[in-house]
């Protein structure tokens, strides 16, 4: 009995050491490659301001971003992002109202945005198609903001030492990313959203909130360089539309239309 269960022992073993080393990786594991890591990375934008005289303006700005992205075995996708401004500046600019108060014209100061979608594998190893949900906070830190938010009801001067942490944006929306993998080094990828701002800022009532639709197109490429170091580099354009009518009291004020950038990151994957 003990010769039988020692042969039988032998037997088995070879069988689960195979079993062990052929455990099958998850059909997404090669865009998990690219897909699960973490970065830091620096950018900037130009952009176009419009009111309702048809006056216009330009600025720019430069930025920080973060950002957390992870794809699981299961299929669902996940990423976080995160932007500090470091600096703006406006450009080409006659209108006095491009510059009124100690805040710029682009409201994007900060900001968190959480994406979750599902991502499908049309095409194994090199195509990945992920429709995907967005929630965030976003401030709405303008010269325009901090004017309407804290001036007497006939308009005056704006209070420095005002509370703003109001003064943002609740953006919701969906959209969908396509990833196209050229080999283990090297992905290209599209992004496209249709967001909604929805203005938190609660000005007084000489003022209609700065409530706005946006379109967000991205495309961009990860570079897995060498181990588990990533570089990353994209480019943006967005569009920007204010869902309601101003009022009398606020058509000289500019307002955010287009914007284009870019950013360029370093981070790992894991």
């Amino acid at each position: 009995m003990r010769k039988f269960v020692r042969i039988l022992g032998l037997s088995i073993m070879p069988v689960f050491a195979m079993a062990a080393e052929s455990a099958p990786l998850a059909s997404n594991h090669y865009f998990q490659e690219f897909d699960n890591q973490f970065s830091i990375g620096f950018g900037g934008t130009y952009g176009s301001l419009a009111n309702a005289y048809g006056q216009s303006s330009n600025y720019g700005t430069t930025f920080i971003g973060l950002s957390v992205e992870r794809l699981f075995d299961i299929g669902i996708w996940g990423r976080i992002d995160a932007s500090l401004m470091t600096g703006y500046s406006n450009y080409n600019s006659t209108n006095a109202n491009a510059t009124t108060g100690p805040l710029g014209q682009d409201p994007g100061v900060a900001g968190l945005n959480f994406k979750l979608g599902y991502a499908f594998l049309p095409i194994q190893e090199h195509l990945l198609v992920t429709p995907y949900i967005l929630l965030g906070r976003n401030t709405n830190l303008t010269s325009n903001s901090l004017n309407n938010n804290t001036s007497p009801a006939g308009g005056g001067t704006s209070q420095l030492n005002s509370n703003v942490t109001q003064d943002y944006f609740w953006t919701m929306g969906f959209g969908g990313r396509v990833e196209y993998r050229i080999n283990k080094i090297f992905e290209l990828y599209a992004d496209q959203g249709f967001l909604y701002n929805s203005d938190q800022s609660q000005p007084s009532s000489s003022y209609t909130p700065a409530n706005n639709y946006q379109l967000v197109s991205t495309i961009g490429a990860k570079f897995n360089v060498w181990e588990n170091l990533q570089l990353g580099l994209q480019g943006f354009y967005s569009y920007n539309q204010l869902s309601g009518a101003v009022t009398s009291a606020q058509q000289y004020q500019l307002y955010q239309q287009n914007q284009l950038g870019g950013l360029a990151s370093v981070g790992l994957t894991y």
